[in-house]
């Protein structure tokens, strides 16, 4: 069974996303702030299946199944629409193109949808035999996208899939003008895709729905401390396993791509502002292993936060850092369950058999907007 996850971070903050578009089997546009993550559903949830094959897709000829916004979905507001059939498009494949709105569909045709400002292969989220998207592209779920305000969206678009720390693409090279490269985590997996870039800078707080791509490329929206349901910006880091008798002077990361060179957060607890580089594995309640698990990191601020360790539901104890740490039991909650402590803490890297974890509240990345 997986590492209990940072749960505080979800039960108190947004569900985070992309808002343009996606990569990978569980990505998304936007941030969904009900945190019901993915569903692993995949279309149809109307009349007809936007991701069955041309011709079979329970349209008439000459007609497609999409998603057709009705109202809303305009300066960052939540739309409201259905699938449903249209008149088939002509704009092929990474053409640019102009979302639905207002009942009006996009032009793109059968098979495609608009996102992130071009055509998209239309994809879904159960792993079925039509659901998935060509190598170098994932599956994203994207805010106003084959979804009605926050309810979980029944399919997504295939995005580029991308390195968050490198900021590189899977063919290589960048993302696309004024794109970076964003982590989308569902209850289901993490993907890594090219969406529109934010503005937030690390450690600055966000206003209104948190969505993946909410911060300046490298970063991510995280919650702001224990005690408060403010989502802010932290940014991503290379980690290595620390304990306190091993890489203690790593506790940050590995340069250049640690707290302190790359984002100037140094890991000793200096005015209150010691941030360290945990695995991105404390932020996945999945079972598996994704491939960001044990490659990607995340600049936590262990200063903010307490956890429970007594087991009375109160937070209660100050979060220790990994410099620390044994691979003992010996920090509370002892031996419930039995486990080693710097990976329970994620400082270590994860086997494939997810060992227990701590558990706080924390901000589940699932969509991007546009």
């Amino acid at each position: 069974m997986k590492h209990l996850v940072l749960g505080a971070l979800v039960a108190t903050g947004a569900l985070i996303s992309l808002a343009g578009c996606g990569s990978g089997d569980d990505g998304g546009d936007g941030v969904d702030p009900t945190g019901d993550g993915g569903t692993g559903i995949d279309a149809p949830a109307g009349p007809c299946d936007p991701i069955a094959p041309p011709n079979q897709q329970g349209c008439q000829t000459g007609q497609r199944c999409t998603w057709i916004v009705d109202s809303g979905g305009l300066a960052g507001d939540d739309a409201v629409g259905h699938v449903g059939c249209v008149v088939d498009g002509t704009l092929p494949l990474g053409a640019v193109c102009t979302p639905t709105t207002g009942g009006q569909p996009d032009r793109c045709t059968t098979g495609l949808i608009c996102a992130g400002g071009t055509c998209q292969d239309i994809c879904g989220f159960g792993g079925g035999a039509d659901a998935g998207c060509v190598d170098g592209r994932s599956c994203a779920r994207h805010a106003n996208l084959f979804a009605s305000g926050t309810a979980a969206p029944i399919a997504g678009a295939c995005d580029l899939t991308c390195d968050p720390l490198t900021q590189q693409i899977a063919a290589g090279g960048p993302c696309p003008d004024q794109q970076a490269c964003y982590l989308l985590t569902s209850d289901r997996d993490t993907v890594a895709v090219c969406a529109k870039a934010g503005t937030g800078t690390h450690d600055q707080d966000l206003t209104g729905p948190a969505f993946a791509n909410a911060c300046v490329a490298g970063a991510q929206p995280r919650r702001k401390n224990s005690a408060s349901t403010t989502v802010q910006c932290g940014g991503l880091c290379k980690p290595v396993d620390v304990t306190s008798t091993m890489a203690r002077l790593s506790e940050g990361g590995l340069a250049p791509d640690s707290c302190a060179v790359r984002w100037g957060a140094a890991a000793a607890d200096d005015g209150g502002r010691g941030e360290s580089c945990r695995y991105w594995s404390g932020r996945e309640s999945f079972a598996a292993l994704s491939p960001y698990s044990n490659t990607v990191g995340w600049c936590f601020k262990h200063v903010a936060f307490e956890y429970d360790g007594d087991g009375d539901g109160t937070n209660d104890s100050s979060f220790p850092r990994c410099a620390a740490l044994t691979m003992a039991d010996v920090v509370p909650p002892v031996g419930v369950p039995p486990h080693n402590d710097a990976a329970y803490f994620w400082c270590l890297a994860m086997a494939p058999a997810r060992a227990p974890m701590i558990t706080i509240p924390q901000v589940l990345a699932d969509r991007v907007r546009d």
